[in-house]
């Protein structure tokens, strides 16, 4: 089974626990609302299919799943947890490296997938993103706004990013295309 850490479910789970309507609760599981009830520690392991129906509850209900909202939020979440947690993952003036760090990141939060960086040169790089769901489109938007905010830390200007490979749409894994300016 795979798993999540409480450190990436908890946002949701408040999201979730504060709504009085309940707008949430269609797209959620006995097991899921049972799980979100409960105190979420950061450090402990929770199913990967909470967390991936919290998200997509809420990619549903608050974003209308609008891949440009969610990637927002990705920018975001990666500014709040790398200037806090995570800061060892930015390095000044050093995009590429800072993109290879994640591969390490990633095994912090998922007990599954892989990010792998292809340098591409010195401003630009590819993000291989296997093992994930396929089809589960969110979890890409929302690493794509990660990555985007996390070279921009790093001190790059002028970030592009575009998908050059999706699983979703039946490729083998899903890629990222990132450049920018230093």
């Amino acid at each position: 089974m795979a798993r999540v850490k409480g450190t990436i479910l908890i946002d949701f789970v408040k999201v979730i626990r504060s709504d009085g309507k309940n707008q949430f609760d269609r797209h959620l599981t006995v097991q899921d609302k049972k799980i979100i009830t409960e105190r979420i520690l950061p450090s402990a392991w929770y199913p990967y299919e909470t967390y991936r129906n919290c998200f997509a509850a809420i990619a549903a209900v608050v974003a209308n799943n609008n891949p440009q909202t969610i990637r927002q939020w990705g920018r975001l979440y990666s500014e709040a947890i790398i200037s806090g947690v995570y800061k060892g993952l930015i390095k000044e003036g050093a995009p590429i490296q800072s993109l290879e760090k994640y591969a390490t990141h990633v095994h912090n939060l998922f007990d599954f997938g892989e990010l792998l960086t292809v340098p591409l040169s010195a401003s630009g790089a590819e993000v291989v993103m296997k093992g994930f769901e396929a089809d589960f489109q969110p979890q890409y938007h929302m690493m794509r706004g990660w990555l985007e905010r996390s070279v921009e830390l790093c001190g790059a200007r002028d970030i592009k990013s575009d998908f050059v490979m999706k699983s979703w749409d039946g490729a083998p894994e899903t890629r990222l295309a990132l450049g920018w300016r230093l």
